[in-house]
């Protein structure tokens, strides 16, 4: 469709060429820069190709586009051929011929200036750019070059002003007080070095003074100067130490805030899509340590830029060429390390999947969950080698990367040190030839020396900020993930069930599948009653009470509240009013009470509502009987704790669900890991618990569900079955069969 609109567009503006209109169109790309820039609007005029002269800029079609570029030649032959070549570009284009050719270019307008092509100046530059074009072109992709760098560096010093603003604006105050020091950090060291030379001179020019108690007096005076400086300094560097960990801290708190805060607001749909967790792992990673960098190697950038202003001005008292020379010799470093930057990190960027499955491998040969199977099965070794196989391939492309890394600084290296001796040399001639004094020399090498660990420190603290900016990347990107659901008015709010929750129409597939896990479902659960779903894995009962939590928002259909539809309302509000134990359950290592307590946390603790809760669930007794009863610690992660069996964990998810004590209920397979005796018991408590309760069960075990108001089977995604339980074992169909199975189980 796109192409054949473009088509139509071409072929409308030959026709208005045709009929002897001038076009205007805008300039898309650099092949003829600098006459022509992205953005310019050229003015085309038809005209026959005979009159055409050499160095005008012709438009020709080629691959369904318009070109735009320096004629070099016309060849005569049967018919007339086109030479051209774009200022920019190193080889020349294919030839044309007249079927191809559009017009010239006869203007061109820039920031609402029109510039005339045809002047005589214009074709004199055209002419010679088209005759010179050898020598030319290098000179204009180099100037291109340096224009794109230049821009590609001020737009990356914004972004990593913007950041490092952001990541220090929670430690206002810490933050001015670090760069303070920085400041004198990059001062303090050139004072001393200053004063050392003049000591050196005092001392030197002792003979020269008559009264030798006044020289001495002098000395002494230079001397006592130059400790203050000394002990200022090594007060500083105390403080720094101090106040930078302050600062870390400060800053690791606020983005593992920001971490924490986005992850637990993210549409669970991001963590079950294979791409955005690639995404999530680097943004996870980096985060850990990354901000903390970008900081420190932005006060190391302040700190020196400071100092270098103290060497450039007393290289330059030195002397013109020691400055030049300095300054040159780490540039090559500079780059280097500019360079192996983006590498690095396109690297790292497409091997995230390899590094999750070295995360998951690693987890699953240290892993507690699975050490049971690891051993009954042997399959220790299986894994090892998978690990042992991806982890190699990682490294071997890592040491790769970082032999020629290594490489290129030997090269960078090797071009500091002839430069560092030619300057060496420059200083023993003026000092030969008497034009320094001892303490200039002195002052030299200690500024030379001082010099070139600043200029080392400010380019690798650059480089390294243009590094930790484009590893970062992935957690600005992580926070700036956009939520699936509707942003909802703040004014709407979900009131207690009056009429039900209603599923009209509902259809939903997962982002990383193409099956349909729901396919026009259609149910309701009336206010204050009890409905259940039952039917085979994988027949869409789980992902149904997924919606109905507002994780997800269906690909069709609604889900409405009474009349309110989930859609259209913060997922939160709906959530208030819900409960849910799920059949992946959470296991807490945490105290028995603060794994209830964490059924409802936006209340004060209650013992009482606690106990009530472990009691409804059937798990009261055991943890009254642990040694610490309801504070002693669960789970095998933690000292003095005590492990549970599943079952018992189960219970306890469930008694976290009756402390919330919420309107509307939903269980998802309550009791899986239950045996017969505790599952008749919690049904009980559930039947008297569900009167004042909109409740939704899930489960296989359909002796748990015979008393449901109504029952809904699933199967593929679709409804196939509704009824209490006696209507549908009077149908004789898909529950009946299930039932009768599940009896003779």
């Amino acid at each position: 469709m796109i192409e054949e609109l473009k088509n139509d567009l071409y072929e409308f503006c030959d026709e208005l060429l045709d009929s002897n209109s001038k076009i205007k169109l805008k300039v898309g790309g650099y092949s003829m820069y600098p006459v022509l820039k992205n953005g310019d609007i050229i003015t085309i005029n038809k005209c026959k190709i005979n009159e055409l002269k050499t160095g005008e800029i012709v438009v020709f079609k080629t691959r369904d586009k318009w070109i735009a570029h320096r004629l070099l030649k016309i060849r005569n032959g049967n018919e007339l051929m086109l030479i051209t070549k774009g200022d920019t570009c190193k080889h020349k284009d294919h030839v044309f011929t007249e079927e191809d050719f559009v017009g010239k270019v006869i203007s061109f307008s820039r920031k609402s200036k029109e510039v005339n092509l045809n002047n005589s100046f214009r074709k004199f530059v055209g002419i010679l750019i088209a005759r010179l074009s050898l020598v030319l072109t290098p000179l204009f992709i180099l100037n291109l070059w340096i224009i794109n760098k230049l821009k590609s560096i001020k737009i990356n010093l914004k972004v990593i002003f913007s950041r490092l603003k952001f990541i220090s604006k929670s430690s206002g105050k810490l933050t001015w007080i670090n760069i303070i020091i920085s400041a004198l950090q990059g001062i303090f060291p050139f004072v001393i070095i200053y004063m050392i030379k003049w000591l050196v001179d005092g001392i030197s020019h002792l003979n020269k003074y008559p009264d030798k108690d006044v020289a001495l007096r002098s000395v002494i005076i230079i001397i006592t100067i130059t400790g203050v400086v000394f002990l200022c300094n090594s007060i500083i560097n105390i403080l720094n130490s101090e106040y930078r960990e302050r600062l870390s801290q400060s800053i690791s708190l606020y983005i593992y805030g920001l971490l924490h805060k986005k992850h637990s607001s993210l549409d669970i749909a991001y963590l079950e899509d294979s791409a955005q967790q690639d995404k999530i792992h680097r943004a996870v990673t980096e985060a850990g340590f990354r901000p903390l960098k970008m900081v420190s190697e932005g006060l190391s950038v302040l700190q020196s830029v400071i100092s270098w202003v103290f060497v450039a001005i007393i290289l330059f008292s030195i002397h013109w060429s020691v400055f030049i020379l300095i300054l040159l010799a780490v540039l090559p470093g500079f780059y280097v390390r500019f360079k192996f930057s983006d590498k690095l990190y396109k690297l790292n960027k497409s091997n995230s999947q390899k590094e999750r499955e070295v995360y998951y491998y690693n987890r699953i040969l240290t892993g507690l969950p699975f050490a049971k199977e690891l051993r009954l099965f042997g399959t220790a070794s299986f894994f090892k080698m998978r690990f042992d196989k991806i982890q190699k391939e990682l490294y071997w492309q890592k040491n790769k990367l970082l032999h020629k890394r290594a490489l290129s600084e030997v090269i960078a290296q090797s071009f500091a040190v002839v430069l560092t001796f030619l300057s060496f040399g420059i200083i023993s001639v003026l000092a030969i030839n008497g034009i320094l004094s001892v303490g200039t020399v002195v002052l030299f090498f200690l500024i030379f020396q001082r010099g070139l660990s600043v200029l080392k420190d400010f380019f690798q603290s650059v480089a390294g900020l243009y590094e930790d900016n484009v590893f970062l990347s992935d957690f600005f990107e992580f926070l700036a993930l956009p939520a699936l659901h509707k942003e909802a008015p703040k004014s709407v709010m979900v009131n207690d069930l009056q009429k039900g929750i209603f599923v009209e129409n509902v259809s939903f597939n997962y982002p990383s599948s193409r099956r349909k896990a729901l396919d026009a479902v259609s149910i309701s659960i009336p206010a204050g009653k009890t409905v259940a779903l039952v039917g085979a894995n994988g027949s869409g009962k789980t992902t149904l009470v997924k919606l109905l939590c507002g994780f997800y928002n269906p690909d069709s259909g609604s889900i409405m509240y009474d009349n309110t539809n989930i859609s259209e309302v913060e997922p939160e509000e709906i959530r208030k009013k819900i409960t849910a134990v799920f059949q992946d359950f959470v296991l807490y290592n945490m105290t028995a009470a603060e794994n209830i307590f964490l059924g409802d946390t936006s209340m004060p603790a209650s013992p009482e509502a606690m106990k009530q809760a472990a009691q409804n669930a059937g798990i009261a007794d055991i943890l009254e009987s642990l040694p610490s009863g309801y504070d002693n610690i669960i789970g095998n992660l933690f000292e003095n704790s005590e492990e549970l069996s599943i079952g018992q964990w189960q219970k306890m998810a469930i008694a976290r669900a009756f402390y919330r004590n919420s309107p509307i209920l939903f269980m998802d397979e309550p009791t899986s890991a239950l045996d017969a005796e505790t599952e008749l018991h919690l049904l009980q408590n559930l039947k008297s618990l569900a009167k004042e309760k909109t409740v939704l069960i899930i489960s296989h075990r359909l002796s748990t569900i015979k008393w449901a108001d109504n029952i809904y089977v699933l199967d593929n995604g679709a409804i196939i079955e509704s009824g209490n339980h006696a209507q549908l074992m009077e149908k004789k169909g898909k529950y009946f069969n299930m039932f009768e199975l599940n009896r003779m189980v």
